[in-house]
């Protein structure tokens, strides 16, 4: 597998606003650069494992009196928040019963939960239509919200908790089933399991929590997130809005932070970063994180520690190449997860990491570059799954959040992480930052903080301390990350669209993927493993009717004559366009071996004709198949989605068709699907598809040519053409995409 890594094969980098190298002198949190705002806080406290935050989540919700807002990636009202079947505090354990019981015991609060309006690529992973659950079971002041208001693509990743807008969790934790462990990971833990009664994996993870001005700013931010999804999702008038959040109360924290619940620092200020792609023209992005990121990884002198469920964003491996490069730079330590959860991540993002993970390593010319994964006994094939997302340098510098380091958490999803910053000579907040690392590796480790700071200091740096501790029962252990054993290579969709940095307009949907709204990649893959093994049959069936004496050469021949001299040839050409269509075959291919059967002419007509046949088939199974699948989808994203293409349903097609490449099928069948006017998506097609049709035909022509007399002069030729095609139809696309923008 060649894991060579292309910056330019990358959507277009980031353009920061900060970002760049910093002196040591020179601050890393900036407002309206590096972050939104800045704000005391009397109180920060790491959670580290949900076992932690859901306990004190719980506590604080409990005591809440005005407003509880809960926002998520993924909200699910059987989530276990204790492991205990009748917790001591008397209310039940799981998430929805526990909200209700609590509204009933206080008369004046209300609940809003906050949910991305998820990807039907999640269905089978989520709860059944928790709109429905949330609505019809339970308590009239318990406001379920479903929010799609974010760019074509993207999704809303953050996953924040705010209290009477006095204190704030947020971090990597949803409040959803297989979430919850304590931090021993325990292979055997009774409690670790789904609602369905199922053991899962251990689950490592990180959140942050906060009072003071720095809860009231989060708590702003949610406010305004909400009153955008309420907009955006043009609510009935007989669905009762959520109330408008109470203003943050002065020297409220006091009544809700969890007694238990000791802080990691204490009288500090917090530096609050966003990601959030705009929805419209009329606003600009929002890569604060990206920009925070960028800068802190090239300010490190000592070390960078890493806690992340990814490793895949070009910026981050861009600047982490550029410090192993120099020759004082800092060791980096990331703790990253074994392997990607499920065959789809394995094949996409596990790739997409396994690629970076090797640039950044040929950069590592001094050995400072050290991957890992804990490691816990008697888990077997098991792993733990690191779900945190943490960045901590020099004892400076401490990061933590929902956003992974990807392409995706720094350019297009929306997510929030909070951050501290030691000023120079500050040791009390250097000696916390310091603590914070140490309960982090201690878990790791299997040592406790302060035995850990005192082990640090005697092993004098990171990989130091974690290869003292190796073949201990728990450890770190080095992370193998090549992705050989991955089921599929779908590293190029996974930049495109598991991975992208912008958000996929109109255009970019038509050239051949599907959006996540309607996503099945195991049907899709069995589709086309479908298509690839029906025209080897045929052509089995076919070679085997022969008579055994006749040679390969002969066979191939007589195959190719007999269709080409045949009366009904060209009904026999459009059919197999029509039926391989529908079986994924790629119509590049078919185009091709059209252009090596028939003479150039005959050839460009036959494949016009046959493509043609095949998007209106596919578009007419679309039509009538489709159209009932998408009305069970329909929101706003899609109604607008349906919008854009039927305003620019023959630029779109053109741009999409310049070349004949991508999911011709898929593209046609959603057309019908949502009811693209057939005229414009034709005519599209015809405009579109003679450039490359014709470009494709001379090509093989020339080929042939070539293979037939392989002359310098008729070598050259053909690569000069090949080149020509490709940059004439790159210059035609971009053309048809400026003339939109306009």
């Amino acid at each position: 597998m060649d894991l060579a890594y292309d910056r330019s094969s990358v959507t277009e980098p980031i353009a920061l606003k900060g970002g760049h190298r910093r002196d040591g002198d020179e601050p890393l949190l900036v407002p309206g650069e590096t972050c939104w705002k800045i704000a005391p806080a009397q109180r920060f406290a790491v959670l580290i494992d949900a076992a932690d935050y859901y306990a004190n989540l719980r506590r604080a919700i409990i005591a809440a009196e005005h407003a509880v807002v809960i926002v998520g990636w993924d909200i699910d009202s059987r989530t276990r928040l204790v492991p205990e079947k009748k917790p001591k505090d008397g209310y039940p354990a799981t998430l929805l019963p526990f909200l209700q019981a609590v509204l009933e015991k206080k008369p004046d609060l209300h609940i809003v939960l906050l949910a991305w309006d998820f990807s039907m690529i999640y269905a089978f992973e989520r709860e059944f239509l928790p709109g429905f659950t949330f609505r019809s079971k339970a308590h009239p002041r318990l406001h379920f919200v479903l929010d799609g208001a974010h760019a074509l693509g993207a999704s809303h990743h953050q996953k924040i908790a705010v209290i009477d807008g006095c204190v704030a969790f947020t971090g990597g934790m949803d409040l959803t089933i297989r979430r919850w462990d304590r931090s021993a990971h325990a292979a055997k833990e009774p409690a670790r399991v789904d609602p369905a009664g199922e053991p899962y994996a251990p689950m490592h993870d990180v959140q942050v929590a906060v009072d003071g001005d720095a809860a009231g700013e989060i708590h702003e931010l949610v406010r305004v997130r909400l009153e955008h999804a309420l907009q955006y999702a043009e609510q009935s008038a007989d669905h009762v809005p959520p109330p408008k959040l109470p203003e943050p109360q002065p020297q409220c924290a006091g009544t809700v932070w969890p007694s238990a619940l000791k802080p990691d620092f204490e009288g500090v200020e917090v530096g609050i970063s966003r990601t959030h792609a705009s929805t419209s023209g009329d606003e600009a992005d929002v890569r604060e994180i990206a920009a925070l990121t960028r800068a802190a990884l090239l300010t490190a002198r000592k070390y960078v520690f890493i806690e992340n469920q990814y490793l895949t964003a070009a910026l981050a491996g861009d600047a982490l190449a550029q410090s192993l490069a120099e020759a004082e730079g800092p060791e980096i330590v990331a703790v990253l997860p074994k392997a990607e959860s499920g065959w789809l991540e394995q094949s996409s993002m596990g790739v997409l990491r396994a690629r970076m993970l090797e640039h950044v390593r040929r950069a590592d010319k001094y050995k400072r570059l050290h991957i890992y994964y804990p490691r816990v006994p008697d888990l077997g094939d098991r792993s733990v799954n690191v779900h945190s997302k943490v960045l901590i340098i020099d004892d400076k510098f401490l990061k933590i959040g929902s956003s992974n380091l990807s392409n995706r958490s720094l350019g297009l999803d929306t997510e929030c992480d909070l951050s501290i910053e030691a000023a120079e000579g500050d040791e009390r907040v250097q000696k916390a930052v310091q603590r914070v690392l140490c309960r982090l590796l201690g878990e790791h480790l299997e040592l406790d903080p302060d035995a850990c700071v005192r082990a640090l200091d005697e092993a004098g740096s990171l990989t130091a301390l974690i290869e003292s501790r190796r073949g201990q029962p728990r450890s770190l252990e080095l992370l193998d990350w090549t992705a050989e054993d991955a089921p599929l290579n779908l590293e190029a969709l996974g930049e495109l669209v598991v991975d992208p940095e912008r958000p996929m307009g109109a255009d970019a949907f038509v050239k051949g993927l599907l959006p996540a709204e309607v996503r099945l990649p195991i049907a899709r893959s069995l589709l086309a493993t479908v298509g690839m093994i029906l025209p080897m049959a045929l052509v089995f069936w076919f070679w085997n009717s022969l008579p055994d004496d006749v040679s390969s050469t002969d066979r191939v021949l007589h195959l190719l004559t007999s269709v080409r001299n045949h009366p009904l040839g060209f009904l026999y050409v459009c059919g197999a366009y029509a039926v391989l269509g529908l079986a994924f075959v790629p119509i590049t291919a078919l185009i091709g071996a059209t252009a090596l059967v028939f003479e150039p002419g005959r050839a460009f007509v036959y494949s016009l004709s046959g493509a043609l046949l095949s998007a209106t088939v596919a578009y007419g199974v679309g039509r009538l198949a489709g159209t009932h699948a998408l009305r069970q989808l329909d929101g706003p994203r899609l109604r607008k989605l349906r919008s854009q293409l039927h305003a620019q349903a023959f630029r779109a097609t053109v741009v999409a068709r310049l070349l004949p490449v991508g999911n011709f099928t898929v593209i046609n069948m959603f057309a019908g699907a949502l009811r693209v006017p057939l005229l414009s998506f034709l005519a599209g097609n015809v405009v579109g598809m003679c450039f490359g049709i014709g470009g494709i035909t001379f090509l093989a022509d020339r080929l042939a040519a070539a293979w037939n007399a392989p002359t310098l002069s008729s070598v050259v030729t053909l690569l000069v053409y090949v080149v020509g095609l490709f940059g004439v139809s790159l210059a035609l696309s971009k053309l048809f995409e400026r003339h939109k923008r306009k």
